[in-house]
């Protein structure tokens, strides 16, 4: 499954270069991780109040274009790799059809006291049902 938002450049977001700078990246794919769970009918604010983390251990990015103040991205993510308690999502950044930055996101799922965990039932069906559709 894959799921896309699409975002505007906010000024705020550029550095002096005009440049959207590279930190924002990290944010834009939580943003679409977060619809992406939403897709599949999982609610992360409710994961996390029924006891489910899943941190970040790794992210990764590679930029090919850049992009600018006003800019009109779409931002992809789509579910990699479901192993044990990790879990990989890839991004992809495109503006107007054209790929401009490429990345993922690996993740633990853990409890409340920070040990990890296999991933609940409910989130391993709402991979499986997806996958069959």
């Amino acid at each position: 499954m894959e799921h896309s938002v699409r975002i505007r450049v906010r000024y705020a977001e550029t550095d002096q270069m005009r440049f959207a700078h590279h930190s924002v990246y990290v944010v834009w794919f939580e943003m679409a991780r977060i619809e992406l769970m939403r897709g599949l009918g999982l609610n992360y604010a409710q994961m996390e109040k029924d006891g489910y983390l899943l941190p970040v251990l790794e992210v990764g990015i590679r930029y090919r274009k850049p992009a600018f103040f006003d800019d009109e991205l779409q931002i992809s993510a789509k579910f990699a790799q479901l192993a044990g308690a990790r879990l990989r999502i890839q991004y992809t950044v495109t503006k107007n059809g054209t790929l401009i930055a490429e990345g993922f996101s690996v993740h633990a799922f853990m409890n409340a006291q920070g040990r990890p965990i296999r991933p609940p039932v409910f989130f391993v069906n709402a991979i499986k049902r997806q996958s069959e559709v």
